[in-house]
């Protein structure tokens, strides 16, 4: 394979895909979910450019990395902004992307959380 195929198939598996639809969940339980709703990424067919919101990566990225290093079973649920509003304006997240770490706020916007806030918040959340 080239370098460059190579290169589109890591970026591509980068990209955030949404939940659309409120019912679709793994199944298995975890300690802690944390929530995130972004406005880019894959929802359901449509494609929407990191570059429309360069913040939704990062939030995902900070998530999964903070899920990783904690030693309890942290479930990341990224959820798509644009069928999912009501239910990140339940937890006062009106400007997206929005992270919601054991069912608070933890950030929203342009507020990129680091790794280490968000370990703070899922230890915070355990307690």
């Amino acid at each position: 394979m080239s370098q460059t195929a190579e290169a589109a198939d890591e970026s591509a598996a980068s990209i955030p895909v949404a939940s659309l639809l409120p019912w679709r969940s793994s199944g298995t339980a975890a300690d802690l979910e944390i929530t995130v709703y972004i406005v880019t990424g894959y929802h359901g067919k449509l494609r929407i450019p990191e570059s429309f919101c360069r913040e939704c990566n990062l939030f995902v990225r900070a998530a999964d990395q903070a899920a990783a290093e904690v030693d309890a079973d942290v479930r990341v649920t990224v959820r798509s902004w644009w069928t999912h509003v009501l239910g990140a304006l339940r937890y006062g997240g009106y400007h997206p992307p929005v992270m919601v770490v054991g069912g608070k706020r933890l950030c929203q916007g342009h507020d990129v959380p680091t790794t280490e806030e968000v370990v703070a918040a899922i230890e915070a959340a355990l307690d």
